[in-house]
């Protein structure tokens, strides 16, 4: 340490009356250097690929409820008696037109309304092709003991009904008879006639809006 209270260094001393301020500049560029460097270097590992936070995704749309009617149809063309058909159901429109158009089928009657989107108490509800029945045959399950069923096609989900009643719903419900299955809801006409035949009540599938 010199007279003016600094450090040197040896090899910079050529000079004599000026030496004390030119050691002070030259230490204090050096410092302020060295911080550039560093804070220079900092910023470089901080802007590496990765190393900045990852914004979320954005949340999916949610999916507009509506609801669409149920629709049954028998498989035997013109038949009346249900022990001696297959049952149809579906809620795409298009689809019921070519039911009739194309393969003959006969309609039978609305069986109220399903949601199209799943929600709060509700569950999904897939229609199932029989594979070995002689004539059309289908049936509405929300089971996964149905659904799995190696003797059914799942031809997938056609709406979601309540599982518990709501204000004005109605159950639906599903009879079966000899590898054959018809539905109905309480206030149908159809029931009494399903009874009638012999055919028998599964219970509900669950509660459709009318």
């Amino acid at each position: 340490m010199n007279e003016c209270g600094n450090y040197t260094v040896p090899e910079l001393v050529p000079w004599s009356d000026e030496r004390c301020h030119v050691k002070k500049f030259t230490v204090r560029i050096g410092l302020a250097g060295g911080l550039a460097a560093a804070l220079a270097f900092a910023s470089l590992a901080y802007s590496a690929p990765g190393a900045l936070p990852q914004a979320d995704a954005a949340p999916a749309r949610p999916v507009a409820d509506g609801l669409v009617t149920l629709q049954e149809f028998a498989t035997v063309g013109g038949s009346r008696d249900p022990r001696n058909t297959g049952f149809f159901f579906t809620t795409n429109q298009a689809e019921a037109a070519t039911a009739t158009s194309k393969y003959h089928f006969t309609k039978v009657e609305d069986l109220g309304r399903l949601h199209t989107a799943p929600g709060a108490n509700r569950v999904a509800v897939h229609r199932l092709r029989l594979k070995d029945s002689k004539q059309p045959s289908y049936l509405l399950a929300i089971s996964d003991s149905d659904i799995k069923n190696p003797r059914t096609a799942d031809e997938g989900v056609i709406g979601w009904i309540d599982n518990a009643p709501e204000i004005g719903d109605h159950p639906l419900l599903r009879y079966s008879y000899n590898n054959r299955w018809a539905a109905a809801i309480d206030t149908s006409a159809g029931q009494a006639g399903l009874v009638a035949h012999g055919f028998h009540s599964d219970g509900p599938v669950g509660w459709v809006v009318p």
